[in-house]
């Protein structure tokens, strides 16, 4: 039996371990909240759209004493808002620190960018303050991060739908702040990669980055992509997270970043996502040869912030809602430039902490396509 075939059994046996609950099964593989690294003191009530607003504290070691973490959370103001799920989420906003910012050339407007963030699916908000901290020292953004249902201090349990609903509600909350649509910036990473080029699809934005992205929800376990009996195919009806169908569809730059050697969501994904955004639109991809999935900004920081910047200094300098990669004398240079497959030499920059691991890495996917996957990942990612 093939590899494909044998994937294929083993989510067929994990369907029947559900109850035949297709919902339960994407969800007990797909979502892995951990314990909720931060609690919400409530500050103002909610009003009558149901923001209302809060303080972050970080509860567990080592984040909650570390001092850049301690920073991130003094520059950030934390907001409830609902979802069209009836679910209740904060959603994090962290203010540009003023510290390091790097300088911004051809920008049409001295309002920043901000980054709306879907984190992945092994963290939550609380863990990625560090790292949204970074982004607004290194690239002179703001980042809003938005938490999952189920996930950290938010209401319900986790799902793909949720996740949407969610995204969303965050989306339109910044929007209802008075940012232009054209200022915000989609960054998916890992699983985040499904809600933020489902945004992307659908609602006006400056542009979307994908960090480690996959192709579909289902597609992250087939074997061997390009032959039969793949997971993807047998149980088509049940996948989720259409990035590959999204992507045809963004009418926005789109930027794709993913390690060469990602053992969790391996590289074609990355690479076949690069190539199915309309032409148009499509963002040289940045593609580092000693990156894994948890590590990319860990292996080279410079490289990573500097193709970074780049993108985002062009969305802020873009002078229409239309305009596309190939408008303006910058971008026309940048729409034939090969991918970035290599990188230099490898350093640590200086950074003030490691990187979170923000997929799985237990080995659950490498699994299933192996077909060795079993019922022990049933239970995971149903937290109440």
């Amino acid at each position: 039996m093939g590899t494909n075939c044998m994937a294929s059994v083993s989510i067929g046996c994990l369907f029947c371990c559900q109850g035949c609950n297709a919902e339960k099964l994407r969800n007990a593989f797909t979502f892995l909240p951990p314990m909720p690294s931060y609690v919400i003191e409530q500050e103002d009530p909610s009003d009558g759209n149901g923001v209302g607003r809060g303080k972050m504290t970080l509860a567990i070691e080592p984040i909650k004493t570390f001092p850049y973490y301690q920073q991130a959370a003094k520059s950030s103001h934390t907001y409830w808002v609902t979802t069209s799920r009836r679910e209740r989420i904060p959603v994090v906003w962290v203010k540009n620190a003023g510290q390091g910012r790097l300088p911004q050339t051809g920008a049409a407007t001295a309002e920043p960018i901000i980054i709306l963030h879907c984190h992945g699916n092994a963290t939550d908000i609380g863990i990625m303050m560090g790292p949204y901290y970074e982004m607004t020292k290194q690239l002179g953004v703001e980042v809003v991060g938005v938490e999952y249902s189920g996930y950290g201090a938010s209401s319900g349990k986790p799902s793909a739908r949720n996740s949407l609903a969610d995204v969303e509600a965050a989306y339109d909350f910044i929007v209802s702040q008075g940012v232009s649509p054209s200022r915000i910036v989609a960054y998916g990473q890992s699983v985040g990669s499904g809600p933020a080029l489902y945004l992307a699809a659908k609602k006006p934005i400056g542009g979307v980055v994908l960090h480690s992205p996959m192709l579909s929800g289902i597609k992250v376990i087939d074997p061997q992509p390009d032959s039969c009996c793949k997971p993807s195919c047998v149980y088509c009806c049940f996948d989720f997270f259409h990035n590959d169908k999204h992507m045809k569809t963004v009418q926005c730059p789109a930027f794709v970043i993913h390690g060469r050697v990602d053992e969790i969501i391996p590289l074609y994904h990355g690479l076949r996502l690069a190539e199915a955004a309309p032409k148009p639109f499509r963002w040289p991809g940045f593609f580092p040869k000693d990156a894994g999935h948890n590590d990319i900004v860990e292996t080279n920081s410079q490289a990573y912030f500097r193709e970074l910047l780049a993108f985002v200094r062009w969305v802020q300098g873009r002078t229409g809602d239309n305009a596309t990669v190939a408008d303006g004398k910058d971008a026309a240079s940048m729409i034939g430039k090969p991918a970035q497959m290599q990188m230099q030499e490898a350093s640590a920059n200086g950074r003030d902490f490691q990187e979170p691991i923000v997929g799985p890495a237990d080995g659950r996917y490498a699994q299933l396509r192996g077909g060795t996957g079993h019922a022990e990942v049933s239970d995971r990612g149903t937290r109440e």
